[in-house]
């Protein structure tokens, strides 16, 4: 069985979007994350892109399992 180990630059892309989620919370723009953080805008916007996939993902994984008999 293979195991799947994360690089150095998944985890860096990890932390990353830690603090992004963070301070979207806190009313952030974009912008003054990026500067924040030291990279483009469009990193920022992707980061955003991607969390709300992931969480979109967790509330569906929840609900399936709490009503499972729905589905």
């Amino acid at each position: 069985m293979q195991q799947h180990r994360k690089t150095a630059k998944q985890y860096q892309i990890e932390e990353r979007r830690r603090q992004v989620a963070i301070m979207v919370t806190q009313s952030y723009t974009e912008v003054e994350i990026a500067a924040k953080l030291g990279v483009d805008n469009t990193t920022i916007s992707k980061d955003i892109k991607a969390l709300k996939l992931i969480s979109q993902q967790f509330i569906y994984d929840i609900t399936k399992s709490d009503f499972t008999f729905y589905y």
